[in-house]
């Protein structure tokens, strides 16, 4: 790459980051910029599943992308792990600070504000890598060149992340701009595949597509139904994944 264009491409960026920070400085000050449908939790069954995943990681060398409010960093402390974190959002390092120390968990972690194309880990450093809802959010091209760099060899990264091939979903998603940032793009598993192909091994698993309109509705009952109704579909059909709203990524070195 010329220096002109690295120039320019290292200006996109960071205006790409300033407009991050600032998204979740607010988010995590507020604590109240979500949509009303996820009052039903619909995202700590696909956590719960990740953390079948993951298995025994005591004493392991665990790194979190996206350390938001500090949930996530806390169960993995919990586990036994020694945990690194980061986020963009000094309000977020902040606020997951405080949630560490009520539980006594901050000794066992170490939390930086740092963007995740441009990170000071080590090479080969990290056994296990978690993100949630982060990958959407980056320069794939570089957060995925950092992140095979920092795995140790045979080391697995686990993100879960929105797609974005089912175009009910989509056009929700531009009703609703007040929730997101201009930058983010949910997943296409087919494009990420090609993206991730430095990775010995990409594995995938999907939620959600009838319960979506439960979900919307606020109709509990109606939304564990058919969360059952879709796991079942998703195992009979597994290609009916790409219409999903989320899904799983299992990322090998």
């Amino acid at each position: 790459m010329s220096e002109p264009a690295k120039s320019e491409a290292e200006g996109i960026l960071q205006l790409r980051h300033q407009a991050e920070e600032a998204f979740h400085d607010r988010k995590y000050a507020e604590n109240e910029n979500e949509p009303a449908h996820y009052r039903l939790g619909p995202t700590l069954r696909v956590f719960l599943r990740l953390k079948e995943r993951l298995g025994d990681i005591r004493d392991r060398n665990v790194l979190e992308y996206g350390c938001g409010s500090g949930w996530v960093t806390a169960d993995l402390a919990a586990l036994g792990a020694k945990v690194d974190a980061f986020d963009i959002s000094r309000e977020a390092v902040a606020n997951t600070k405080v949630y560490l120390a009520e539980r006594g968990l901050n000794a066992c972690c170490n939390i930086r504000k740092m963007s995740a194309e441009q990170c000071d880990y080590p090479d080969n450093r990290f056994d296990v890598v978690v993100g949630f809802a982060i990958l959407h959010h980056l320069d794939l091209e570089k957060a995925l060149a950092e992140l095979h760099r920092m795995l140790k060899p045979g080391g697995v990264a686990l993100f879960a992340e929105p797609l974005g091939s089912n175009p009910l979903l989509n056009l929700y998603r531009q009703l609703t701009p007040q929730y997101r940032t201009p930058d983010e793009r949910p997943l296409v598993l087919r494009e990420f595949a090609g993206q991730a192909r430095m990775f010995g091994d990409f594995r995938h698993e999907e939620f959600y597509l009838t319960a979506m309109a439960p979900l919307l509705l606020g109709m509990r009952k109606g939304f564990d139904l058919c969360s059952r109704l879709d796991r079942a579909i998703l195992r009979r059909f597994p290609e009916a994944g790409r219409w999903a709203w989320y899904s799983l990524l299992e990322l090998r070195k």
